[in-house]
């Protein structure tokens, strides 16, 4: 009997201590993720910003043996400085469990998340993505964690997200579907269904082809199933990539109009990898320009005068020619192939 009263009550002391133990690292995680927070804003903005405030509520909050947490309703309010940001997640159930202590994989399972910006005239994250907010129908995703070293645990989980906001892909485990809304200026806001693709080592999200189908044509005239594919690859980059191939083509044509014998198609391939290589760098330009030619209607002649445009094009923005200055180099280049 005295045994087991002594088994009793090492037994709620136990659970005692775990209860706090558990309650301390919510407290504490929840400082840890304000920090990554912030490094991972930091990395949106291109610069200095913080995460001013992080707001947590929940409808039910319960604790799943041995590691575990489960909630409903989980809202997180965050507000930012640098872009002068509130973003609003609004998540209908979560699920997070540690498989190993000390050390451990962490798996995250989520459904029904719902991101939207809180200032009305801002789009979500920044400028650059012009994006008004993102629904996930489901999320997952796993990292492995030492609760002996958390910061480092929240580098590699934030450096997952920021490799999915640079390049599209990521090497972390993430495996997601649902629909972004793009703000395309007067066109609209436009939603594209998403969803990701792995290969290799390698995750990628990727755009929906039958939206993408029916939103390209309304940006640009000459799109080839290699640039079609290569957007749709590049799901954070696609409104701008379509506005560069819009701006192109108008300027394009406005020349045509106003000057005698303007060779309109090689200026603007000149034109398209130049402002291309502006805004994402010479290699970003060539993989896009090259896609151009995937599955378009040209001869091989053809295709290898626009490449070599092409590259003219990326080493006048890699040398800082001003864009004022394009025709007249392109009218006088002997690298240019008409």
């Amino acid at each position: 009997m005295l045994l087991r009263k002594k088994i009793l009550i090492l037994s709620s002391v136990s659970f005692v201590c775990l209860l706090i133990g558990i309650a301390g690292l919510y407290f504490y995680s929840m400082g840890k993720v304000k920090n990554g927070l912030t490094y991972f804003h930091s990395r949106i903005v291109q610069g200095q910003g913080y995460v001013e405030s992080l707001e947590v509520s929940h409808e039910n909050l319960g604790i799943k043996f041995p590691f575990g947490v489960e909630a409903t309703n989980l809202q997180l309010d965050i507000v930012t400085t640098g872009t002068d940001q509130e973003v609003l997640i609004n998540t209908g159930w979560l699920n997070c469990q540690l498989q190993g202590v000390p050390a451990g994989t962490l798996k995250v399972l989520a459904r029904d998340i719902n991101m939207t910006s809180g200032v009305e005239d801002k789009p979500l994250l920044s400028n650059q993505y012009r994006i008004r907010n993102i629904e996930l129908r489901f999320a997952e995703y796993e990292s492995y964690i030492s609760i002996l070293n958390p910061d480092q645990s929240m580098r590699r989980i934030y450096n997952h997200l920021s490799e999915v906001l640079a390049r599209g892909d990521t090497t972390g485990r993430l495996k997601m579907q649902g629909t972004v809304y793009f703000d395309f200026g007067d066109k609209g806001i436009l939603p594209q269904r998403f969803s990701t693709r792995k290969t290799g080592d390698m995750t990628r999200i990727v755009l929906d082809r039958e939206d993408l189908n029916r939103v390209a044509p309304k940006f640009a005239s000459r799109l080839s199933e290699g640039d079609l594919d290569l957007v749709a690859e590049h799901p954070l980059k696609a409104p701008r990539l379509l506005a560069i191939r819009q701006e192109t083509e108008e300027k394009s044509r406005e020349l045509r109009w106003a000057k005698k014998n303007f060779p309109e198609d090689v200026y603007r391939h000149v034109l398209w990898s130049y402002l291309l290589t502006k805004e994402y760098g010479a290699e970003f330009a060539q993989i896009v320009t090259n896609a151009h030619e995937i599955g378009s209607y040209n001869s091989e002649e053809e295709m290898a005068r626009d490449r070599q445009n092409n590259r003219v094009g990326i080493s006048y923005a890699v040398n800082d020619i001003p864009e004022a200055k394009l025709l007249e180099r392109v009218q006088a280049d002997p690298r240019i192939q008409f």
